[in-house]
């Protein structure tokens, strides 16, 4: 029982779930690739937060649309068929990733094309399906966080610090473009709104700390809390040209990197106010505090290294194949 209300979780790793929410809450094994687990986890529910997705943008083809289109469709069918009154879909904000800098968009601006990269085209696929699926009897919401971060953020951590240590994580332009964020508090708060606001149903919605702050600063800021600043000094942190780079990735048509170059070098400020008119949310962030809570997070877990060990591998195609043959498929 948490806040009044029967929760239920569906995971992949009950024991590590168990460690990070404690008693109270019901824990079904599982995932949103197998449909049967899906069902068995909701039910009774009235409201389901429907929050899973990759970690790693980089991931394959396949395993990216079966994770995040094929377990919406197994989400949406087993609400339906178990008479659950809403969803709240966590979608992103790159379902609007493109070429230009996304300064002050909110949700009525659509792209002519599909946005870049696949991870953002099978978050887009995800949230239409999620949207379409929307009706008297199902009411179905979207969020488009933008970059999530905070206390707990085991994997995001771990990609971050594998691109840091590699020297693949760039900033570009001298890390002056607009970043837009979202604190996992932040993000917590807006699907709870979600829940129960009378306006959400069939509507997707920008959710960010809405800050105005550059790259350089966030991630100087965000390295130091956790402890990742020392590799900045030595020449980790790279400030390259986003021209030069957004050239090369297109001259080699990848996907994946042309769609890193944009979101690490173009600015993005997504106008939140749909969110603050339909769900009462207020984009709101004391940043001195949320970066000192997460070097304390840091600090308490043994350090950036103990963190790491505790990350899961990413997902390949191996792992799509095994969940198609246990839920009988070919």
């Amino acid at each position: 029982m948490k806040g009044g209300h029967e929760v239920a979780a569906l995971t992949r790793e009950p024991t590590r779930t168990r460690a990070r929410v404690g008693e109270g809450v019901r824990i079904e094994q599982g995932s949103v690739g197998d449909p049967a687990s899906v069902a068995a986890a909701a039910e009774g529910a009235q409201v389901i937060f429907h929050a899973a997705g990759l970690a790693d943008l980089d991931a394959p083809a396949r395993v990216l649309r079966w994770v995040h289109v094929a377990g919406t469709e197994n989400v949406l069918r087993a609400a339906r068929n178990r008479g659950v009154k809403r969803v709240v879909h966590l979608s992103c904000a790159d379902v609007s990733l493109t070429h230009e800098d996304r300064m002050h968009w909110d949700e009525k601006r659509v792209l002519a094309t599909l946005p870049v990269g696949l991870f953002a085209r099978t978050k887009l696929m995800a949230e239409e399906l999620a949207i379409a699926q929307s009706d008297d009897s199902l009411e179905v919401t979207a969020l488009r966080p933008a970059l999530i971060w905070g206390p707990d953020d085991i994997d995001g951590v771990s990609r971050l610090t594998r691109g840091v240590r590699s020297g693949s994580f760039m900033l570009y332009g001298g890390g002056r473009n607009i970043i837009a964020t979202t604190h996992i508090d932040n993000l917590a708060e807006a699907a709870l709104l979600a829940a129960e606001a009378s306006a959400a149903p069939g509507r997707a919605y920008y959710v960010t700390d809405g800050e105005f702050l550059e790259a350089r600063e966030f991630y100087t800021r965000w390295f130091s809390a956790l402890t990742l600043a020392p590799l900045m000094l030595q020449g980790s942190l790279l400030y390259a040209s986003l021209k030069s780079r957004l050239r090369d990735a297109i001259r080699q048509n990848n996907d994946a990197s042309r769609a890193a170059v944009l979101r690490a070098g173009k600015s993005a400020l997504f106008d939140v106010s749909k969110a603050t008119l339909d769900l009462g949310y207020e984009a709101k962030l004391d940043l001195d505090a949320r970066m000192n809570e997460l070097a304390e997070w840091v600090r308490a877990q043994g350090g950036l290294d103990h963190i790491l060990l505790r990350a899961r591998p990413a997902p390949i195609d191996a792992d799509v194949d095994a969940q198609v043959h246990a839920a009988g498929g070919d």
